[in-house]
C-alpha cells in the first residue's frame, strides 16, 4: 500500500509539472508573437519618420539650391556630430566627414545618379545620412524612372516623386 500511494504522490507530482510546463510554454508562446507583432510596428514608426525628416531635408536642399544660384549640381555636407536620431544638416566648409555631390532638377529637386533602385537607395543615403539595410526597407523605382519608392517589411511605403519633389507616405491603417 505504502508504494501504492507513493506512485500515487510522484504521479500527481509529474502531472504538476507538466502542467506547469504546459502553462509556462503558453505564456512565452503569447510573448512572443506579441514580440513579433511589435517589430513590424516599430519598423513602420521609422519609416513614418524618416517621412518627416525626408519633407525637413528636401526643404533645406531646395533652399540651398535657390541660395545658390540653382546649380545642377550641388555638394551637400552633413554634420550629425552630436545629434543622435536626429536630422542632419547642411554646412559649409571642408571638416564635413561626408561630402555628397548631388544632380539637382529645373525646379530645384535631388536627382539619381542611376536611373535603377541602387540610385534610389543611394539617394536616400545622399538626402538622410543613412542606409536604409538598418531598417529593412525595400528600394524600387517605378518603370516610368520618376518615382523612389520605399517599401517597410509591413508594406508601409514612402514614396518620392523625382520631377516634383513631392513626397508621399501611405500606410496599410
Amino acid at each position: 500500500m505504502q508504494s501504492q500511494q507513493q506512485a500515487d504522490g510522484e504521479l500527481v507530482q509529474m502531472f504538476g509539472k507538466v502542467i506547469a510546463i504546459v502553462l509556462l510554454l503558453t505564456l512565452l508562446s503569447i510573448l512572443g508573437f506579441r514580440y513579433f507583432a511589435s517589430v513590424d510596428k516599430i519598423s513602420a514608426q521609422g519609416l513614418r519618420l524618416d517621412h518627416s525628416k525626408l519633407l525637413n531635408v528636401l526643404a533645406m536642399v531646395k533652399g540651398q539650391w535657390l541660395a545658390k544660384g540653382r546649380p545642377s549640381e550641388m555638394r551637400l555636407e552633413w554634420d550629425t556630430s552630436g545629434f543622435q536620431d536626429s536630422e542632419p544638416f547642411i554646412i559649409e566648409g571642408e571638416n564635413s566627414e561626408e561630402h555628397t555631390l548631388v544632380k539637382m532638377s529645373h525646379g530645384g529637386w535631388p536627382l539619381l545618379d542611376t536611373a535603377d533602385s541602387v540610385g534610389c537607395k543611394q539617394l536616400w543615403r545622399q538626402l538622410l545620412g543613412r542606409e536604409l539595410v538598418e531598417q529593412q526597407v525595400v528600394t524600387q523605382l517605378n518603370p516610368e524612372g520618376d518615382v523612389c519608392s520605399y517599401i517597410a517589411n509591413n508594406s508601409d511605403r514612402l514614396s518620392y516623386q523625382l520631377s516634383t519633389g513631392r513626397v508621399v507616405f501611405l500606410t496599410k491603417e
